[in-house]
Formats: C-alpha cells, structure tokens, sequence
C-alpha cells in the first residue's frame, strides 16, 4: 500500500515538473518573440526641422541622386543612387541597426567626392523600405544580397568594380555576404560582428543578466525558423572562403559590439585570407561604437549641443515646445555634426584603391 502510494506521489511529481517546463517554454517562446519583435521594430527618420544630422534636404541643389528600389524577399527596399557617372567604382553601403539610408550621409558625400557611385538603401523595416519590422541581425546580409543582385543586373555597372562600406549590422553584413556569390573588389568592415547568436546572447546578458542563457534553446528555435541556414553563417567563413581584399575597423574601447568579445576582429587569428588588414581604432574618445569615423570636433560640437537640449529640456520641464525645438536645430550646424574623420575615411578609400592596382 506504501509503495502504491509513494508511486503516486512521484507520478504527480512528474506530471507537475512537465507541467511547469511545458509552461516555461511556451511562455519563453512568447516572451522571446515580444522581445526580438522590440528590439527589431521599424526603424523611421527624424523629419525635417528634427534632426541635426546632414540629410539629404541640405545638399541637394549641390548632389543629385536617382531613387532605386529592388525586392529583398517579399518586402520592397528603397534607396538611392548618388554620383550617377561617376568613374572610380560603385561603393554599396550597409546601415547599421536602427538607421537607415542616409545614415551614413557624410560617408556616402565622402564617395561621391572622390569620384564613386553610391548605392544608399534602408534594410527590410527600416525608413520608407517595407517590412513590419528590421526582422533580425542576419536580415542584413540578405538585404546586401538583394541589393547586389539589382546592381549586377544593370547594365550599366558592367565593369565597374564594387566595394562594400557596413557599419556594425551594416559592418557584418559587408563581410558575411561573401557566402554569396558576387564579384566584389574589395570590403570594409567597421565593428561589425562575427555571429548572430553570440551577439545576441552578449546583447541579452546585459539586458537580462546570466538568465539570458536560460533562454538559450528557445532564441535559437526563434532565429532558426526565421532565417533558417542563414542564421549560422559568421562572417569569419565567409572572408576565409574567399581571397577578396578586406579591412576590419573596430574601436578597442566598443561596448556595443565587443571588441574581445563577439567582433570579428576577436577572430582574426581564426581568419586565413591573406589579403584581410586590420585597423584597431584605440585613440580616446573616437574608440567607440559609433565615434571611431567621427572627426574630434564633431564628437566636441555633440557635446556642445547635448549640453544645450539639456538646458531646454529641464527649462521647459521635459516638454520642449515645437517652435523652441524647430529653432535649436535650426542653428545646428549640420556639417559640424556630421563631420567625418578623414584620416578614417582615406584609411578606407586608400584601401578600395590598393585592391584595385593588385
């Protein structure tokens, strides 16, 4: 009779324990998905009159561009062409996460003045391309995928050489996209990462803490049936499967992207293509995720104008009138924001212009 009953009592055991696990999983399946469709929501532009970045708006009678549109899966991507006729090559930039197009304005004018092509366009989700939302950290190859695609079937571009310019997203995008088959001149990679899952994971831990790996199974199930094979390529394969000249720029202080974490530049000693140059941007304050392409007065003259909104922003009570905000970026001085270090960005055009001599 004891042992029936102590039988039973384990049986209930059990039940309860496969109880409690299929709970935990539906609800971490649901849970992960509310999170991923958070942190990859759509991305939108600041409109005019609020935002102190160089936009296109104000260069205009100076630049002409050509809107392109291409498909990226079942979502349409816009972008533009700037430099039409240009003779020096076709450069194709990749954005990072939660930008867009003119994200990278200052580098794309960059291009177009030493006599590039720029190929400028906004990831599935982002900016005026369709898509409910970005999707994921792999949905930027495919996006340089399609976008590849569309240029390779211009005529126009028939022998003109074809660099890659990413940026973190962007920046593991232009450097995983060598496991599909284009002809690239050559790549530049700025803190761009090596592996979805581990940036993910690294992401999660400083959200979540060590509980993030608890989640482990149930984020990879996600991503899986998102991207399917996709999902595992890493950047290190795809530049070891070929021997296209690369550069990998990464800023030694990235908190973003970590540096001896989850970079590419992490792996270098896992990287056997010959023609890979790596740059380790370690001077202070332009060692970061974002201010390693920033000149020094760009990075002081943010600083100026934080301390500025600042000032409004507690003057007004956290509620900045329309007109008041409208008038503070109107006196910004767009150039100064978005001003390049040019030292960085001859670093890279030094480096398109290298592989096409060899």
């Amino acid at each position: 009779m004891k042992a029936a009953k102590k039988k039973n009592i384990w049986k209930i055991v059990g039940i309860v324990l496969a109880a409690v696990v299929v709970v935990f999983s539906v609800v971490s399946l649901i849970v992960v998905q509310i999170l991923f469709n958070d942190i990859f929501s759509r991305t939108a532009p600041r409109e005019q009159g609020h935002t102190a970045y160089l936009r296109y708006w104000d260069v205009e009678e100076q630049y002409g561009r050509e809107a392109v549109s291409f498909l990226s899966g079942e979502n349409r991507l816009y972008g533009h062409l700037y430099g039409a006729g240009n003779s020096e090559g076709l450069v194709v930039i990749s954005h990072g996460l939660g930008g867009g197009e003119e994200s990278y304005f200052a580098e794309t004018l960059y291009f177009v003045d030493h006599g590039y092509q720029v190929l400028c366009y906004s990831n599935t989700g982002c900016w005026d391309s369709e898509g409910k939302n970005c999707v994921g950290l792999n949905q930027s190859v495919l996006d340089l995928d399609a976008a590849l695609t569309w240029a390779e079937g211009e005529s126009r571009f028939d022998g003109v050489p074809v660099f890659l310019y990413g940026h973190s997203w962007g920046g593991y995008a232009v450097a995983a996209i060598f496991h599909f088959d284009h002809e690239i001149a050559a790549s530049a990679s700025v803190a761009g990462f090596n592996k979805a899952m581990p940036m993910i994971l690294e992401w999660g831990e400083g959200m979540m803490g060590p509980l993030v790996y608890a989640e482990y199974p149930f984020i990879w199930i996600n991503q899986k049936l998102t991207f399917g094979k996709t999902f595992d390529l890493t950047a290190v394969d795809a530049i070891n499967s070929t021997d296209t000249p690369v550069l990998i720029l990464h800023g030694d202080g990235d908190e973003t992207v970590g540096y001896d974490t989850v970079s590419i530049i992490s792996q270098k000693n896992h990287i056997t293509n010959p023609h890979v140059r790596y740059v380790v941007c370690d001077k202070e304050g332009q060692n970061g995720h974002n201010n390693l392409f920033q000149s020094l007065e760009s990075i002081a003259y943010h600083d100026e104008l934080n301390e500025i909104y600042d000032e409004l922003y507690e003057r007004y009570n956290h509620e900045i009138p329309e007109d008041v905000e409208r008038e503070f970026y109107a006196n910004a001085d767009k150039f100064r924001v978005s001003a390049i270090d040019t030292d960085f960005m001859d670093n890279v055009l030094a480096f398109y212009q290298e592989a096409v001599r060899n």
